[in-house]
């Protein structure tokens, strides 16, 4: 369960002390700013007062799992040590550091949540009703006290030590960090909309049943289904297509198929299969409605977390394969070419980040996450298999170091790795420096030397005779010439999202009326406002942009999938909650939260 919604939905679930809330529970309001419901929607946790399950978290509606039941007495809610101790780990915001609940089942009766960023203690003894803050005592309503064998916290106590703005309004509790206007006009246009969803008695579809769809080729929809049999000891992927009638079809395939890891690529399906004891690559074409085998791979391991398909690609009308042996931590990827129905390595790699070819050269990039991470940029003959190094020695290319504010340091990888007029363009830094910001580099495609374009760069596109790239300082899009020269800014904010689709740039900027989405024309030098999109965090927003148009996924309380106009207008394809959603050619193929089936929108 992601950690960032669970501690919003605990958040909410500690709101519940203000049911039935009088004067006097209001007095720990002290922030005067306000805002409207509709406004700060994205920054709450809200529930409804006969709380069931369901909450919404910063737009974004959710289920909590687990037997987390709340006793209202006297007037008050208390909830079970087990919500509290989640409560107190996860309910923080970015820079607010991490609460830690301490409880020992041989002394029940004390209980203590501690936040060292924070320098603050909270303390409760069961049916005393005082908590110490920091040391100093703090009258309760309602003590901490045992309720059918379980210890259950006052939650609206624990809510004024944690600092929680708390609103209620009309059967609805809302928790966040500003006070909310009740009587806003837009806050009673959406309220209605809001409990309706937070009390829509449906459940998701149990995880068995859940439908993965893959893409939408010739008026078909095309999804997979994974089985457990034998109690969960065994995996069975299925591949289905769904016919212009909505009927699901099974497309049988020879062996034990591993869908997972299965890769599209043009009209192909590609997947590895075991066969008796062969394993095989195998390629489903969605225009012949048939499998067939492209090469054997003997004996290779496919058990579940062991071995799968990281990659195709066909490049200069060949096919390269890349195959992951081991597990997820200690194994590692082979690049092969597949070449008159054999395999023939071309190299070995912890994991691949970029990959790129010339007419007779393959470069790739490794990430070696439990190792050095530098010199991890190689050039292979595509006919010898013969590898070499490029590069400056020490220097980490394709990928991105963070360091975190309370200590460590994290690494991610940028698959961009482009060839331009001889050179090669990579982000890059230098490991063994730790303040080295990444940045974008020129590199010798016969020396071990590069040449420093761009300073302090997150991701960088190249279209035509120009380098676009996202500023490390400022987060706004930029762009200079192939050697850095003349730099010139884009964006004038940070931007949020950022999609590349047929050389057009489409971005979100935080905008006075909200989330609004420009695409960018490099060669007309030209940002045109789209449309206004639903607030909601930067992670979460489900752009999607092809062939059939701009499509958004929103999850707050008018869920469903919107498609935008040219205009700006806003289309409401989808008037439910998704569950997943995959973008083809044809248009959206998706699934719903709440039930089973497999569909499709453009």
């Amino acid at each position: 369960m992601n950690s960032k919604w669970m501690s919003l939905c605990l958040a909410a679930c500690l709101s519940l002390g203000t049911v039935g809330a009088d004067a006097a529970e209001q007095k720990d309001v002290t922030k005067t700013s306000s805002q409207s419901l509709q406004q700060a929607f994205n920054t709450l946790s809200i529930i409804p007062s006969d709380y069931k399950g369901k909450a919404f978290v910063r737009g974004e509606k959710r289920e909590i799992s687990g037997d987390y039941q709340v006793v209202q007495k006297n007037g008050r809610v208390l909830v079970p040590i087990r919500l509290m101790g989640y409560l107190a780990e996860q309910s923080t915001g970015p820079d607010e550091g991490m609460w830690n609940v301490i409880w020992d089942a041989k002394n029940p009766g004390d209980i203590t949540l501690s936040n060292p960023t924070q320098k603050k203690t909270v303390k409760f003894k069961l049916n005393n009703k005082s908590m110490q803050v920091n040391g100093e005592s703090v009258a309760l309503d309602v003590p901490a006290q045992m309720i059918n064998g379980r210890v259950m916290l006052p939650l609206r106590d624990a809510g004024v030590a944690l600092g929680k703005q708390i609103t209620w309004l009309n059967g609805l509790i809302l928790i966040g960090d500003e006070t909310i206007d009740v009587k806003h006009p837009q806050t009673q246009a959406v309220q209605a909309a809001i409990k309706k969803q937070l009390t829509d008695p449906r459940q998701p579809i149990a995880y068995d049943k859940v439908a993965t769809p893959l893409t939408r080729v010739n008026n078909t929809n095309y999804f997979m289904k994974t089985f457990y049999r034998n109690n969960g000891n065994a995996v069975e992927d299925q591949l289905f297509r769904q016919t212009s009638n909505n009927k699901n079809v099974r497309v049988e395939v020879p062996g034990q198929p591993l869908f997972y890891s299965a890769k599209i690529t043009g009209d192909d399906f590609y997947y590895l299969s075991k066969v008796n004891d062969e394993v095989s690559l195998y390629a489903y074409n969605f225009s012949t409605l048939k499998p067939r085998k492209i090469v054997s791979l003997g004996s290779w391991d496919i058990s579940p977390g062991w071995g799968w398909l990281s990659d195709v690609q066909i490049l200069d009308g060949e096919l390269y394969v890349n195959l992951h042996q081991g597990d997820s931590t200690m194994g590692g990827d082979t690049l092969y070419q597949v070449k008159n129905g054999s395999l023939k390595q071309m190299g070995s790699m912890k994991s691949m980040i970029g990959f790129v070819k010339d007419r007779t050269n393959l470069y790739y990039t490794d990430f070696q996450m439990m190792g050095d991470p530098a010199n991890n940029l190689y050039r292979i003959d595509a006919n010898s298999g013969k590898s070499v190094v490029l590069g400056e020695p020490g220097y980490a290319y394709g990928i991105i170091r963070h360091s975190y504010e309370h200590g460590g340091v994290g690494y991610t990888g940028d698959t961009s790795l482009i060839l331009k007029n001889g050179s090669l363009y990579a982000l890059g830094l230098k490991d063994s420096e730790p303040d080295d910001t990444t940045a974008l580099y020129r590199i010798s495609l016969t020396e071990r030397k590069h040449e420093q374009i761009i300073a302090n760069t997150q991701r960088f596109w190249i279209v035509q005779e120009q380098v676009y790239y996202l500023d490390g300082n400022t987060g706004a899009l930029m762009r200079a010439g192939l050697d850095g020269s003349q730099p010139e800014r884009i964006t004038p904010d940070q931007i949020n999202v950022l999609k590349v689709h047929n050389n057009l740039f489409y971005y979100t900027l935080k905008g006075n009326q909200g989330t609004e989405l420009y695409r960018y024309n490099p060669v007309r030098g030209q940002a045109t406002k789209l449309a206004r999109l639903p607030e909601t965090s930067d992670s979460d927003l489900g752009l999607y942009i092809g062939e059939t148009g701009i499509y958004y996924i929103a999850e707050g309380y008018a869920p469903g999938i919107y498609k935008l106009g040219a205009d700006g207008s806003k289309q409401h394809l989808v008037k439910d909650t998704i569950g997943q959603a995959v973008l083809s050619d044809a248009g959206i193929v998706y699934t719903l939260r709440y039930e089973e089936g497999v569909y499709s929108v453009k």
